[in-house]
């Protein structure tokens, strides 16, 4: 099958999936919409691990790609591997950017604020519900099958654990709820933060005369992250995206506030 086509195509059984366990989760919303709809990872672990179909009855339950090609073009270093994944982050965020500010778009904002008046003006609550589980869980499927077969080069349960996502609910968390800047700034966030961490840590350490292991800095990172979410959750729900536009106001006015 080409790469574009599977590409697409695990974006579309995403969506069934999507739709499907969204329908039991019509009645909450906010974080707690988020945290329902991780019921599915476990559903979808023990289906995989479980229903051999899945992974083509591999011995090993895993799934392997070689020979990466789109266009007729090679996909082989991990420069080319990137500019592709980079294409599609770039058409993605353009899409999710205007379907904000389309009709569809502004219904989605319109059930977030409060869906009961949203319903007497006449949006259909379940029919925005269902659309917004749908689009973005085609996004994430096609984001799922470029992290197993481009990025990581083979597929098995265990790479998409619940610690991923979780992984990726706080990137959404920290970075700012109903932001598609704010996911680039909990992205960046997420992959940045343990590297400085791993470089920072130890360094600080030398200086007092302080050994500080690795595991320790996996605590340390651990808690951080902890206390971040939570500081996120209390303070600034709106996370790194609202500070990111309060920092830039202030900037248009300074140096005369007034």
């Amino acid at each position: 099958m080409p790469l574009l086509a599977s590409l697409l195509l695990g974006g579309g059984c995403a969506t069934l999936v999507g739709v499907l366990f969204g329908i039991p989760s019509l009645r909450i919303r906010g974080l707690y919409l988020a945290v329902a709809t991780l019921a599915a990872q476990f559903f979808i672990d023990w289906s995989f691990l479980r229903i051999k179909w899945f992974t083509n009855d591999s011995p090993s339950g895993s799934v392997s790609v070689a020979g990466l090609s789109m266009f007729g073009l090679r996909i082989e270093t991990p420069a080319q591997k990137y500019l592709l994944c980079l294409a599609f982050v770039i058409v993605f965020a353009l899409v999710a950017k205007n379907l904000v500010r389309s009709a569809i778009g502004r219904e989605w904002m319109a059930i977030r604020d409060m869906d009961v008046a949203a319903a007497v003006i006449g949006i259909r609550p379940v029919y925005a519900k269902l659309t917004a589980f749908a689009v973005s869980s085609f996004i994430v499927g096609v984001a799922g099958a470029l992290w197993g077969f481009v990025h990581l080069g083979a597929w098995e349960p265990a790479a998409f654990s619940i610690d991923r996502s979780f992984q990726l609910l706080f990137m959404v968390i920290i970075g700012g709820l109903s932001s598609v800047m704010g996911s680039f700034f909990g992205a960046a966030f997420i992959v940045l933060l343990p590297i400085f961490l791993n470089q920072a840590l130890p360094g600080i350490g030398n200086l007092v005369g302080v050994v500080i292991s690795t595991t320790a800095v996996s605590h340390a990172e651990t808690m951080i992250f902890g206390a971040l979410i939570v500081w996120f959750l209390i303070v600034e729900p709106h996370g790194l995206s609202r500070l990111w536009s309060l920092g830039k106001q202030k900037l248009r006015i300074w140096p005369f506030p007034h």
